[in-house]
């Protein structure tokens, strides 16, 4: 099997999941977005900092405004929530029964 083949069959397989996780019409930044939370939460169920999610590899080279309007977007679909204070920075992934 070709490198191009095995690619092909992991973007199949994640585009499946998606449908499955009902996230295949956000953009590729708001995956990205939802995709760092969670792995910086890992196994804790404790918020992540913005700070964390800005300098993460997935989203370091999303600008600020870009990152806040996905937050946003996040927010208002139910993905994540904002967590304490306007300011505290602070996010949290909201589990979604599918």
């Amino acid at each position: 099997m070709s490198s191009f083949t095995h690619y092909a069959n992991l973007r199949q397989l994640l585009a499946e999941m998606e449908h499955d996780l009902q996230i295949s019409a956000l953009t590729e930044i708001d995956k990205k977005v939802i995709s760092t939370l969670v792995l910086l939460k890992g196994d804790k169920d404790q918020p992540v900092h913005l700070d964390d999610i800005r300098n993460h590899g997935l989203t370091q080279s999303i600008p600020s405004p870009t990152l806040y309007r996905s937050f946003q977007t996040l927010i208002k679909n139910g993905f994540i929530k904002k967590v304490g204070s306007v300011r505290s920075g602070l996010y949290h992934i909201v589990a979604k029964d599918v």
